[in-house]
């Protein structure tokens, strides 16, 4: 069969777009067992859809819902795709979480849900062949009006799936300057993560299940975009790299026996990984690591079920000092029921960690964690009803809606101050200037620009533009604010 996968645009874009690797990974295996994917991502260049469709003929189209801003053009597309004669299928993570939303608004005719290889396989098989696609688990349709669930799909074998293939894409276009490194990569080594935590949707659509990839896949995969497109960093899409002490150890010495000496970001939890990793991981590659911290207040790590050894926090930020290793603390402001003392520890303590950056994000309520089903069972969220009501929410920069005891307004605040500080201040190094890292932000959103489109350069200027301004009114224009709650 002939399938054209689709990675629909986004409305707004603040980063440069990274591998759809979850289309990718499954357009590979299905080329590789006999049938004939292509993919159009039109987060890079937006075509004439109608032609592309002509041009190609598919049998079936799969279209990526991987953000919220993309809801209007994977709209455009599935219907354009309808017309056309073509089964339509939407995946990714929003589309297998909320089923029941995807199709109030769009007459599609399945959701793949969770992981889509061999949902795929199975369904282009038993559609080629005539046979009843209701026997295929890990499908969601509509029959007489009711949304059918055909049984949930195991988790696939990892070491049963090809490399990735990159020609299914423009590679370079993905490519970008990182923390020094020229070129960086967006691949993933495994898949999900053992936590539980409640604002996540990792236990609903991973079951908290770790598994991952054998390292000669992915260190195949790192060694063609070396050799083929220059790639001098890896970031590892992972949930959660290195689950243990052990793995640490096995993976970096995996690297490091590889010879190939590329560079790598990734996240990792903090408290579980002593100085000797960290050096390790340095020896290996490891350029920058980000934590989620999430909260200080040792009371909403409980609630939130974090599960992180509060007395190692600090410490993990001071081994990766000493390694050299750039360090990431992120932090989620505005936690349903979050008061006023525990938003000042968590304050405090992103003032007394020593990273290299200090991030916060506002809480949003999102599909399958347990927070978002806790609040719309208590009546106190109402989620969109609309693809136009989820575009429209501005969860970057606003707070809203607002679930804590503090007000939005102090949480813009202690925010912009935190990214404006982290924007302005010295790299950890004993030769840094003052704003070297604006500086290098800037440069690297620059270069974004290059071998893009128009629309996609002027996008992302635009955001740009938009968030740094937010960031810098909000960091500098409210004295009482900064002054409740001790920064300067």
């Amino acid at each position: 069969m002939k399938i054209l996968f689709i990675n629909p645009a986004m409305e707004k874009y603040t980063r440069q777009v990274s591998f759809p690797l979850g289309m990718m990974s499954i357009a590979t295996y299905l080329n590789t067992n006999g049938h004939n994917a292509k993919i159009i991502d039109r987060t890079i260049k937006t075509t004439d859809i109608r032609k592309e469709l002509e041009s190609f003929a598919p049998d079936i189209v799969g279209v990526s819902v991987f953000s919220l801003k993309s809801f209007t053009d994977a709209e455009k597309v599935s219907l354009a795709a309808k017309e056309y004669g073509a089964k339509v299928v939407w995946g990714g993570v929003f589309a297998s979480l909320d089923a029941e939303f995807v199709f109030s608004n769009i007459d599609i005719d399945f959701i793949s849900a969770g992981e889509g290889e061999i949902t795929w396989l199975e369904l282009c098989d038993t559609l080629e062949k005539g046979d009843d696609f209701r026997k295929v688990k890990g499908l969601v349709y509509k029959e007489n009006g009711k949304v059918i669930h055909s049984g949930e799909r195991e988790f696939a074998d990892l070491s049963l799936l090809p490399p990735v293939d990159f020609t299914l894409v423009d590679t370079d276009k993905y490519l970008g300057p990182m923390y020094g490194c020229k070129k960086t990569a967006l691949l993933y080594i495994s898949k999900g993560c053992y936590g539980r935590c409640t604002f996540c949707f990792n236990a609903k659509f991973h079951k908290s299940c770790h598994r991952a990839k054998p390292v000669e896949i992915f260190l195949d995969e790192v060694r063609y975009l070396m050799k083929n497109h220059g790639v001098d960093c890896i970031y590892f899409a992972d949930e959660l790299f290195g689950t243990n002490k052990e793995e640490v150890h096995y993976l970096c010495n995996k690297f490091i026996e590889s010879g190939l000496g590329f560079k790598w970001v990734a996240q990792t939890r903090a408290g579980y990984f002593s100085r000797d990793e960290y050096m390790l991981m340095k020896e290996a590659g490891c350029v920058a690591i980000d934590f989620g911290i999430e909260s200080g207040s040792p009371s909403m790590l409980k609630t939130i079920k974090k599960n992180i050894p509060y007395d190692k926090i600090k410490e993990t930020f001071e081994y990766c000092n000493d390694a050299g290793i750039i360090s990431l603390a992120n932090f989620i402001i505005g936690f349903p029921d979050e008061t006023e003392e525990q938003f000042r520890e968590t304050i405090e303590m992103a003032k007394s960690i020593n990273s290299t950056q200090q991030t916060f994000f506002f809480f949003m309520p999102g599909p399958g964690s347990e927070l978002y089903e806790k609040l719309v069972s208590e009546k106190k969220y109402t989620p969109p009803k609309t693809f136009r009501e989820y575009t429209d929410i501005k969860f970057f920069y606003s707070p809203e809606p607002n679930f804590s005891r503090v007000p939005s307004k102090e949480l813009k605040v202690v925010r912009a101050h935190f990214l404006w500080k982290g924007f302005s201040r010295k790299h950890f190094s004993d030769t840094a200037r003052k704003y070297d890292i604006a500086k290098k932000d800037i440069e690297d959103v620059l270069r974004q620009f290059r071998g893009h489109d128009l629309k996609f350069a002027f996008n992302l200027f635009c955001t740009s533009v938009y968030e740094f301004s937010d960031i810098f009114l909000h960091a500098h224009c409210y004295p009482k604010i900064l002054k409740k709650y001790n920064l300067k």
